[in-house]
């Protein structure tokens, strides 16, 4: 479906550039490979992320753990977090900002997930705390 989606922002884009530069395909088309190449490289890079995910991870108790901290968070906190997978397939965003965003908020996760206890402690005022200020510092 994002393979798709990403097409019709090609050929949309293509179109905007064709009316903006006539009918100068050189021009047209250095600029499309300038403004489409880093979605496209996103795309391509969040599509093998998700198809790892989803084959070998899902039975994973601590990946588990971890998307229930991100939606936990994200019901709490919509205006600071938008779990990857919701940026990519319900906002507007380019995929290369998804793609930097969701890097950004794996790494934060990366260190919830060494909080202690992070098991029991997982919907804790702690752990809020700890991605809140994680997110000023980043």
């Amino acid at each position: 479906g994002q393979g798709m989606n990403a097409g019709f922002e090609d050929i949309s884009e293509l179109g905007r550039l064709e009316e903006k530069h006539g009918d100068d395909w050189e021009k047209i088309f250095s600029e499309y490979q300038e403004i489409r190449k880093p979605n496209a490289d996103a795309i391509a890079e969040l599509s093998y992320r998700n198809f790892m995910e989803m084959s070998s991870k899902t039975a994973d108790p601590q990946f588990l753990l971890r998307k229930k901290i991100e939606k936990n968070f994200a019901e709490k906190h919509p205006e600071k977090w938008i779990p990857a997978y919701s940026r990519v397939t319900f906002s507007e965003a380019p995929y290369a900002e998804a793609l930097k965003i969701g890097d950004r908020q794996a790494a934060i996760m990366d260190e919830v997930m060494q909080i202690p206890e992070i098991e029991q402690k997982w919907n804790s005022p702690e752990v809020e705390n700890k991605i809140l200020k994680l997110l000023k510092n980043n």
